[in-house]
């Protein structure tokens, strides 16, 4: 099989049949050319290793030989975690407002996934930038997009991967709404199409 364009894998942020946030799109109208799949769990989910590994085991079913991973608040974090340990897949990740900087355990519903701070530091982005910078393939692109719920945390990620000298685009937007339509996905395709991976705001 050969596989002429990167396929936009979705992670879920909610339970199935929450809608608080939107749906999953199952396509992306300004790209028609680009096929979209989605990563399907049976209830709520915070990516601890387990799900990630989960996730990771549905990727590979798909026989896929590159990936755009995207994914917002905590499925943000799943697709940070997830592409560090498939690089050889993820051309490119968009993450959009996610808590990624916090040390302390957020108390949305995560005490069955991390059981306490040091746990849940392990997967956070802040602590674990030197890895990702390593890991990821020279030619991958990393999109951040702030928004309405982190745009702090946002930039503080940004910031510390400014400081590494790693490649990458933060477009901070405070006002965007917490939303799977809140116009992220096409601004982060569209920079990962155009941008030379440098800093920009």
């Amino acid at each position: 099989m050969i596989q002429a364009k990167p396929i936009l894998v979705f992670l879920p942020a909610t339970e199935p049949g929450n809608c608080n946030y939107g749906e999953i799109p199952e396509s992306v109208a300004l790209f028609p050319e680009l096929a979209v799949r989605q990563v399907h769990y049976p209830k709520l989910v915070w990516y601890n290793r387990e799900v990630q590994d989960e996730a990771i085991a549905q990727i590979r079913t798909w026989n896929m030989s590159s990936i755009i991973l995207a994914g917002f608040s905590k499925s943000g974090l799943g697709a940070w975690n997830i592409a560090r340990q498939i690089p050889e897949l993820v051309a490119g990740t968009i993450i959009f407002d996610a808590p990624v900087a916090r040390d302390t355990l957020p108390p949305w519903e995560t005490a069955p996934f991390y059981k306490d701070d040091a746990a849940w530091q392990e997967d956070l982005p802040l602590r674990t930038c030197g890895h990702f910078k390593t890991a990821m393939r020279t030619d991958h692109r990393l999109v951040l997009i702030s928004g309405a719920a982190f745009h702090p945390e946002m930039c503080i990620l940004s910031d510390k991967l400014s400081g590494m000298g790693m490649r990458h685009v933060f477009l901070p937007r405070p006002d965007m709404k917490h939303h799977w339509n809140a116009g992220w996905i096409e601004e982060g395709l569209n920079t990962m199409r155009s941008a030379v991976g440098s800093h920009a705001g």
